[in-house]
């Protein structure tokens, strides 16, 4: 697998990166295109609108120009936001483009948005997924800004926003089933391929793995044809029948290449073990959260400036809401466009579903 374009050999879960976050420097190509990503301003210095020291435009310094972030507000970690920082670099580079700080801003979205639809359709379109038989879950600070416009453009009819959504990597990594991996390559083929061999490997690749006494084991046997340069993984018993593992790899490779050479000498390149610890017992909270405080802005949406309904909160279960919306959590906002419909879950995670004829 790959991640952010470097090929990775461990183990690991399936994704696909894309240089559009919050972060996200937006700038002028060769050719006068506006562009965002991949290079990012980070946390530090950040973007232009934390005031310190970032001075090249980003795409939260567009959404603060737009309306969609408080003005007067700040963010999580007590980071105060300065507008007028937000204006100054987003104007540097609307006039090198030829177009007002607002429209450029609102390009700025616009390409960030593409550049998430562009990741999601890699994902599912090119593999034959049709992306509007799932729900959208965005995380991050800037995940929900932006979520529904990108869910629009793909069909998706459904957007969730965690109650975590700010935090929801790391609630992920205390509450996920923790897995140790170690491989060893062994190289067995031929008459080599026995059952004692393959038991002796993997028996002295369990005993380099630093495991808990509690965790359940796993093998995953990497094999190839002779000559290949390329291996597949086939999950197997600790002791597999050698005659077992070699007919499980013919079936896989012909599932994935179309063809099987059963006259062909089989190779077990590595073993790897897997050691899979207890869940985490965990349980999240029902209940909670209030009536939000309302208050009123000017947003700058794609059919031009208009007054905003401002959410500020955790919301109730069982509070709704119409866009246009904005609301502001502890550690994210949400953006509910006009035609969308907002409901608070019994865990406080805000459902957004696109209204009937949208």
């Amino acid at each position: 697998r790959e991640f952010a374009g470097r090929p990775i050999q461990l183990p690991m879960v399936d994704v696909h990166t894309v240089g559009a976050g919050g972060g996200s420097i937006a700038w002028r190509d060769r050719g006068g295109a506006l562009r965002v990503g991949p290079r990012s301003a980070g946390a530090d210095p950040g973007p232009a609108c934390y005031g310190a020291g970032g001075t090249e435009p980003t795409v939260t310094d567009a959404n603060l120009l737009l309306g969609y972030l408080d003005p007067e507000g700040g963010l999580a970690g007590g980071v105060a936001l300065d507008p007028a920082a937000a204006a100054r670099a987003i104007g540097a580079l609307a006039e090198s483009l030829d177009l007002d700080p607002l429209a450029t801003a609102a390009g700025i979205r616009a390409v960030a948005n593409q550049e998430m639809v562009r990741a999601l359709r890699v994902i599912t379109v090119e593999r034959g997924i049709d992306p509007r038989r799932f729900d959208l879950l965005p995380f991050g600070g800037a995940g929900p800004l932006h979520a529904i416009d990108v869910a629009a453009e793909l069909g998706i009819a459904r957007v969730i926003c965690p109650r975590p959504g700010g935090v929801l990597s790391a609630l992920g990594l205390v509450c996920a089933e923790r897995r140790r991996d170690t491989t060893r390559t062994v190289m067995l083929g031929g008459r080599e391929l026995t059952a004692t061999a393959i038991a002796d490997a993997v028996a002295t690749t369990i005993a380099g793995l630093d495991r808990d006494p509690a965790a359940t084991l796993e093998a995953i046997y990497e094999l190839r044809y002779a000559g290949q340069a390329f291996e597949l993984p086939i999950g197997a018993p600790l002791e597999p029948d050698p005659a077992a593992l070699v007919a499980a790899f013919a079936a896989e490779h012909e599932r994935r290449y179309g063809y099987r050479g059963d006259d062909r000498a089989v190779e077990l390149v590595n073993i790897r073990v897997a050691s899979r610890e207890p869940l985490a017992d965990f349980e999240l909270p029902v209940g909670g959260g209030a009536e939000p405080r309302r208050s009123t802005r000017t947003a700058h949406l794609p059919a031009g400036p208009e007054p905003v309904a401002v959410l500020a909160g955790e919301p109730r279960p069982g509070f709704a809401a119409a866009g246009p919306c904005v609301f502001e959590l502890a550690e994210t906002t949400f953006l509910v466009p006009a035609g969308w419909r907002a409901t608070v879950d019994r865990h406080g995670s805000i459902v957004a579903t696109r209204e009937e004829g949208r």
